[in-house]
């Protein structure tokens, strides 16, 4: 199989969602209580929530709700992640793994009301999460972690063989009474909801600035919108301040989707404790058959072949699931926090009325609901028991220190290399139909892409948020930033922030 033919599109949630008319970009100005920046789980939450506190609140998404990180997700609706909580006691104590533990289970608890409630048809399944260990170096892991979630209150068991699984594992950590469902249409019946009792949602308006005050004032191409308080819940914050860029670090994960026949499928949720990570579910989708969904292992942005991830994850689904040709895939980008715990809370210390959530380490459908309850209290004026842990005014570094380092040294250095290194010795005339890279342009850097007519296309390399220069993704055809995550396609717009603005064309002559 080609390149091409290996290329990624629409996860399965997105290509099989109903179209549904664009809400109106914002035109002008106007005005609200709460401007929330951003349409993924966390954005859609948090103005649900604040709008059934009584306040007026104003949606704004900059491409269409639910098509972010939120629509590329495995969609498992679970306060199991991964191994985290014996590392959370180790870090910061049993308290801490507590307060996480019932965060997200009481986030869990708050998306199966809201499928209920509201009638949501999302393919909401009960099912139990593994964590598992094919290899004996792993057990030991596995058990520890059983035993740290169960101390922090969770329905969880350590297990040396189930009926459920898939394949033969070593041990597992099972955790009971979880469930997934298809994010897009859960997000989609959410914001049914939110619309129909007056709330004002705004897509294809990117917010590129918001300024403090009085009300703040969020900054569009196409207008402003003045609020008394602004939650910024895009992935990370497009505003440097608070230094989020730095305290956060972009990773993404490839992903396929493949049809299996429903009689021959897992009946749970699994990721694995063994390197490298394998993330696995189903989800519904003919009579007769299953869509198994398979997430790889995390790597930093623009730092990886992701073909070759790809190849590995058709691998790993044909040899253990017997799957022909993926369906489906695409890529995905979750910030992480070196702590583990994500960042939620003002902007900066002093400042309440901007505030944020970022870095939830690819759990962001429970941390992410969790994070809308401690922002919609904290507007609303009401206590949260869980907000201490959440409090994004902490540095970050307890047991985290040496990761939170020596990441920025590295983009740091890599930032200084590029500066004073050649232009690559590739010129655009070299390019297929296609195919895109970063090549010379008089004995310049420069971001090309030839599409399939023939033009190439000439953008300047560096990445419009600090400079770094951007590198080619083969798999994606785009061009992505490896300093804090930022991404274009090759027409030069953005697919991922914090960078506001597209990269700057250049004359093709």
């Amino acid at each position: 199989m080609t390149e091409t033919e290996r290329a990624t599109g629409k996860s399965c949630w997105l290509a099989s969602v109903p179209e549904r008319p664009l809400a109106a970009p914002l035109e002008g100005d106007e005005r609200a209580e709460v401007a929330v920046v951003g349409g993924g789980i966390v954005g859609v939450t948090t103005a649900l929530m604040l709008q059934r506190a009584g306040r007026s609140v104003a949606l704004l998404e900059a491409s269409r709700v639910g098509h972010g990180v939120t629509g590329g997700s495995t969609a498992k609706i679970t306060s199991q992640h991964g191994l985290v909580y014996h590392e959370l006691e180790q870090r910061h104590g049993r308290e801490a793994a507590l307060r996480y533990a019932r965060s997200n289970q009481a986030a869990r608890e708050w998306i199966e009301r809201q499928v209920d409630t509201l009638g949501i048809d999302c393919g909401f399944e009960r099912r139990p999460a593994y964590v598992y260990a094919e290899g004996a170096a792993q057990v030991p892991s596995v058990e520890r972690e059983a035993e740290a979630a169960a101390r922090a209150g969770l329905p969880a068991t350590f297990v040396r063989g189930d009926g459920r699984f898939p394949f033969e594992v070593h041990a597992a950590v099972r955790f009971d009474e979880q469930a997934q469902f298809d994010p897009v249409r859960y997000l989609e019946g959410l914001v049914a909801d939110f619309v129909a009792k007056g709330g004002v949602i705004h897509e294809a308006t990117r917010a590129i600035d918001v300024e403090r005050g009085s009300p703040c004032t969020v900054v569009t191409r196409r207008g402003e919108i003045r609020a008394d308080h602004v939650v910024i819940a895009t992935n990370i914050p497009f505003l440097d301040r608070g230094g989020y860029f730095a305290r956060v670090f972009p990773y993404r994960h490839m992903a396929i989707a493949a049809t299996v026949p429903a009689a021959r499928v897992p009946a749970g949720m699994f990721i694995s404790a063994d390197s490298p990570t394998r993330s696995f579910r189903t989800a519904p989708w003919t009579e007769n058959e299953r869509l198994l969904i398979v997430v790889g292992e995390a790597f930093p942005t623009a730092a990886a072949d992701t073909v070759q991830r790809l190849m590995e994850l058709e691998t790993f689904a044909a040899e253990r699931f017997g799957t022909a040709a993926p369906t489906f895939r695409w890529g995905n980008q979750d910030y992480y926090a070196a702590d583990r715990i994500p960042f939620v809370g003002p902007l900066v210390p002093g400042i309440t009325r901007i505030r944020v959530a970022t870095g939830f380490n690819a759990w962001g459908i429970t941390a992410g609901t969790a994070a809308a309850m401690i922002l919609t209290d904290a507007i609303a004026g009401r206590d949260n028991d869980w907000a201490p842990l959440y409090d994004s005014r902490r540095i970050g570094w307890r047991g985290g220190a040496r990761s939170l380092v020596r990441k920025n040294v590295a983009v740091a250095a890599g930032w200084l290399a590029e500066r004073i290194e050649q232009a690559p010795p590739r010129e655009p005339g070299s390019l297929r139909r296609g195919e895109g890279a970063i090549v010379s342009v008089s004995g310049k850097a420069a971001a090309a892409y030839r599409d399939q007519d023939g033009e190439v296309h000439l953008f300047d390399a560096r990445c419009t948020h600090m400079g770094c220069r951007l590198r080619w993704n083969i798999a994606e055809s785009s061009f992505d930033c490896h300093c804090h995550g930022s991404r274009f396609d090759v027409r030069g717009e953005i697919l991922n922030g914090p960078a506001v603005r597209p990269l700057r064309r250049l004359d093709r002559r």
